[in-house]
């Protein structure tokens, strides 16, 4: 009789311990259904915004007399005449940054997404951006590649990020 009841016993904990199983792995099931739609969230709260800061650290890393805040949006640079207009429209601190400012004697079919980059633009700090008044000096740090064209006397800088000259 013993026996008996202890084997009762075994098969009761048996079936109990399975019950207490069940629901678990219907939640991993469940979690691993929508673990598709979870990371999507994540990398556009933490990812994008992480990778935006790093590249923008990136840019500015190894440029020596540059800082932030930085500029960052797109460039047209259109010829007029021996010279050109630099038109800059972007964000500086998640508010809109833009300015316009003439290179002399710039000849437009000659620039590349590289020798874009180190051009200065003195003068030309958005107010707000640095300080209240504006008007520091800047120098475009980084072009990207892939986004950028030039054809028939006008460039297209699709994403530059700009720094301020630290005096």
């Amino acid at each position: 009789m013993c026996f008996e009841s202890d084997e009762m016993y075994r098969k009761a904990r048996e079936a109990e311990g399975a019950r207490r199983r069940e629901p678990a792995d219907d939640l991993k099931r469940r979690n691993q259904s929508s673990a598709s739609a979870r990371p999507r969230t994540w990398l556009s709260r933490v990812i994008q915004p992480a990778l935006a800061v790093l590249l923008l650290s990136l840019a500015a890393e190894g440029q020596a007399g540059l800082s932030g805040p930085a500029l960052g949006g797109s460039v047209t640079i259109v010829q007029v005449n021996s010279d050109a207009t630099f038109m800059f429209t972007g964000q500086c601190r998640g508010n809109t940054a833009n300015f316009s400012t003439t290179l002399s004697n710039f000849n437009v079919n000659n620039v590349t997404a590289a020798n874009l980059e180190g051009l200065s633009l003195p003068g030309q700090g958005p107010a707000q951006c640095l300080s209240q008044q504006g008007g520091e000096d800047l120098t475009v740090v980084t072009v990207v590649t892939p986004q950028f064209m030039n054809q028939n006397g006008v460039v297209n800088a699709g994403h530059v990020v700009i720094l301020y000259v630290v005096p």
